[in-house]
């Protein structure tokens, strides 16, 4: 019975700063595995909305449908007034299109390739009357 306690006297201690270490190194590693996942998500979704977005601005497309698709930012090229209509030509970036759709803070803005003009955009009044990519 002797040897029974000795044996037990031997094991090894609790040590609160590896056990603080072994949970920090845990978490960096979930960390980096999340950071990883949302990059991952952000370049697909960005390739998708780009896809989509190039499917759907077309001739007639509404002037309130692709101020809903592109958002509010965007450069005027041109712009005059013709039989009681207004008349533009926009020039969209890529990096405003996706801070309208994801905002500044989001990985997909982080990762969207800057001063890329995706499209440019001529309209009436009403609707889309030319697109160039």
């Amino acid at each position: 019975m002797g040897y029974l306690l000795l044996g037990f006297g031997c094991s090894k201690q609790w040590d609160p700063d590896s056990q603080f270490e072994a949970e920090v190194q845990v978490l960096k590693e979930k960390r980096a595995q999340y950071k990883y996942t949302r990059h991952q998500e952000a370049q697909q979704n960005l390739n998708q909305f780009k896809g989509d977005v190039l499917l759907k601005i077309v001739r007639k497309l509404s002037v309130r449908e692709l101020d809903l698709l592109l958002g509010y930012k965007y450069k005027i090229l041109a712009q005059t007034n013709l039989q009681g209509d207004l008349w533009e030509r926009r020039q969209y970036y890529w990096e405003d299109i996706v801070e309208s759709k994801w905002g500044q803070a989001s990985s997909e803005f982080e990762l969207c390739k800057k001063e890329t003009v995706l499209l440019i955009v001529s309209i009436n009044s009403k609707e889309v009357v030319g697109v160039e990519y």
